[in-house]
C-alpha cells in the first residue's frame, strides 16, 4: 500500500528539494568496483563454447567475442585490460555461482529472460548480440529444417532456455523429437559428434563455431534454417548493485558508440580535437561522464584504444566464422544496436 501524500506536503517538499544545494553527482563506489579496485583485478565468468565465441587458445589464454568483453570492463575500470582472472563455469552452476560471488560479471552467450532478471536475482544489461535458437545435423540425416525431420534424438545443454524452448516445441508443434540433456558442453559436443544423438540445439553463434572448430569435416554438418527463439545474449550481473550495473552498462554502450561514431582503436588520436560534443564526452576530451560512473575521464578512451569498438570486436572473432552483423549493425544501418544519448 502506497502512503498517501497531501497536496501541502508535496509542494513543501518541491520547495525544499529547490532550495536545497545541488547534490554531488558522482556515483558511489558500490561493492563490486570497491573489491576491484582494491585487488587491481576484475573476476569474469566465462563459458567455455568455441572459437571467436569463448574458449581458450594453444596457450590457455581466454579468446573470443564474450571473453573481449571481460577485457573491455577491465580497461574501463583499471584501465589495463588485461587485469582480468577468467573463471570458466559451466551452463548448469553459471547462475549459482554468479549469485554466491564466484565472480564480478558473467560474460557469456547467456539470456536474458524475464524470469532470470526477476525470480534468479540477476541483472541484465543491453545485449551484446542478438541471436536466436538453432540446429545443425548431419547431411547424413538428410535434412536441412525441423519440418524434414521425423523420429530424431536432440542433444542438448542442461539449465538453459535451449531445453525449455526444445521442451515447448515438442508439446506445442507434435515433434517427434526424444531430448537428451547433458550438464557440460564438452558431454554436448561429444554425444553429437559420435552420433549418440542426430541433432545438436544450441544458440545459433555457438553452433557455427562448434562446427567449424568441432566436426571432422565441417562441409558433412548443415545448419538448420529454422530460428525458433529471440536470444538477447549479454552480460549477467548480481541484482543490488546499482554502480557496477552502470558501469557494464555504459561500457557496452560505449562499443556500440565509438562504432556509430567512427572511432576505432586505430583511428583514436585523430578524434582527440574532434569538435563534435559527444566524441568529446565519449574521450573524455570534456570530462564529466566517467566521474558520475565512478571512473575516471578516459574511461572509454581506454576501452577504445585496447579492446576496440563493436565492429573491431566483431571482427576479430564473429566474422571469421563467417557470420554476417544482421540484427547485430548498429540502429542508423537497420540493426537492434543502440546507445541512448551520451550526456
Amino acid at each position: 500500500m502506497r502512503r498517501a501524500i497531501s497536496r501541502y506536503g508535496l509542494v513543501a517538499g518541491l520547495l525544499s528539494l529547490l532550495a536545497a544545494p545541488a547534490p554531488v553527482l558522482a556515483q558511489a563506489e558500490g561493492p563490486a568496483l570497491e573489491r576491484i579496485r582494491s585487488e587491481g583485478l576484475l573476476r569474469c565468468g566465462v563459458v567455455r563454447t568455441g572459437p571467436g565465441v569463448s574458449e581458450t587458445d594453444s596457450l590457455g589464454v581466454w579468446r573470443g567475442f564474450f571473453p573481449d568483453y571481460c577485457r573491455a570492463l577491465a580497461a574501463a575500470v583499471l584501465g589495463d585490460a588485461e587485469a582480468v582472472e577468467f573463471v570458466e563455469v559451466s551452463y548448469t552452476v553459471r547462475f549459482e555461482a554468479l549469485r554466491e560471488g564466484a565472480f564480478d560479471v558473467l560474460m557469456g552467450n547467456t539470456t536474458w529472460t524475464a524470469s532470470r532478471d526477476t525470480a534468479l536475482g540477476l541483472a541484465f544489461t543491453a545485449p551484446l548480440y542478438y541471436d536466436g535458437q538453432g540446429f545443425m545435423a548431419s547431411k547424413a540425416l538428410g535434412a536441412t529444417k525441423l519440418a524434414d525431420v521425423g523420429e530424431a534424438t536432440v542433444c542438448v545443454h542442461r539449465n538453459t532456455t535451449t531445453i525449455a524452448t526444445l521442451e515447448e516445441l515438442v508439446a506445442t508443434r507434435g515433434l517427434r523429437l526424444e531430448i537428451r540433456g547433458f550438464d557440460s558442453t564438452e558431454g554436448v559436443y561429444d554425444a553429437f559428434f559420435a552420433h549418440d544423438c542426430e541433432i545438436l540445439s544450441q544458440d545459433r553463434i555457438a553452433l557455427t563455431s562448434v562446427r567449424l572448430s568441432r566436426a571432422p569435416d565441417p562441409e558433412d554438418y548443415v545448419l538448420f534454417t529454422d530460428v525458433v527463439s529471440k536470444e538477447p545474449l549479454g552480460p549477467a550481473l548480481r541484482s543490488g548493485d546499482e554502480a557496477w550495473f552502470d558501469v557494464v552498462q555504459w561500457t557496452v554502450f560505449a562499443t556500440f558508440l565509438a562504432e556509430e561514431l567512427g572511432i576505432r582503436s586505430d583511428t583514436l588520436a585523430s578524434h582527440l580535437d574532434s569538435p563534435r560534443p559527444e566524441t568529446r564526452r565519449l574521450l573524455g576530451t570534456d570530462p564529466g561522464i566517467g566521474r558520475d560512473l565512478g571512473l575516471t575521464y578516459d574511461w572509454a578512451r581506454q576501452v577504445i584504444a585496447q579492446v576496440g569498438n563493436y565492429e573491431e570486436i566483431f571482427e576479430r572473432n564473429l566474422a571469421p566464422l563467417g557470420l554476417d552483423r544482421g540484427l547485430n549493425r548498429p540502429w542508423s544501418e537497420g540493426g537492434l544496436l543502440y546507445a541512448p544519448p551520451l550526456r
